[in-house]
Formats: C-alpha cells, structure tokens, sequence
C-alpha cells in the first residue's frame, strides 16, 4: 500500500511483514525533508510498525543545517519508535554516507532496536523478516 508518493521520496507499506519502505529519489528543500522524516515517523508510530528499510541511495548529501537536524533532532524523535529491526541502505554518495554515519552511531543513545546498513533492496528486505522465523 502507497503511503505518500512526492518527486523526491516514495513511502510503501507491506502488511504481510510488517514493513514500512521510504525510497528517496533525490534531492528535494529543506521544508519537504524535514516534512517527509516526520510524516514517516508518524506512519511507523500510527500504524505501530515494527520493521523499516531506508533506500537512500539517491539522497545526496544534506546542508549542514539538514544534517544536524536529523542528527539532534529527528534521531531523538525517532529512537523512541517501537521499532524492532532498521535496515538502511547506503547512499551512492560518499558525502552523503558519512553523514549517516553521523546518524546511525551516538555511543551516548544508541538505538533501543537492531540498525543494519545495506547495499541493495533486497538483501536489506530479507535480513528485516528473517526475524519472523524464529
């Protein structure tokens, strides 16, 4: 089920693994960026969503005033989801990469949930229901 479709980030829900998939397609304002992190946290907290893929393999990397945004204050907003598994797929651009470095690793308030980084889609989509096996 599509749950927001905009030029620059796709947002898809699959009920029969619980997983919510936001792809972005490029870069986009500062105000849609900041809108499209909090409309997905709003879909993951609404809908009580337990497993979630990152594709930013096309975002590019974000003003700094974006990127301490997103570290400062979407990561805290986000670390309370009642997440169990956070797959991430890197970014083709090296600048952007670092920044999720940025993000992904706060030795002070990890996440309270597994975060893996990824090359591709699928690999990022298994790793997220291997967990409904066990």
């Amino acid at each position: 089920m599509v749950l927001s479709e905009t030029p620059y980030l796709h947002v898809e829900y699959y009920a029969a693994h619980d997983v919510i998939v936001s792809q972005w397609y490029g870069r986009c304002t500062s105000q849609e960026y900041r809108g499209a992190l909090s409309r997905f946290l709003h879909f993951v907290a609404s809908m009580g969503i337990k497993h979630a893929i990152a594709d930013r393999r096309l975002l590019p990397p974000l003003p700094p005033e974006d990127a301490q945004w997103t570290v400062n204050e979407y990561r805290e907003e986000f670390r309370k989801l009642s997440l169990k598994r956070f797959a991430i797929i890197n970014s083709f651009d090296p600048a952007a990469s670092e920044q999720l470095q940025h993000f992904l690793f706060n030795k002070r308030a990890p996440f309270p949930f597994e975060v893996k980084v990824f090359e591709d889609l699928t690999s990022a989509y298994d790793w997220l229901i291997a967990v409904e096996a066990r």
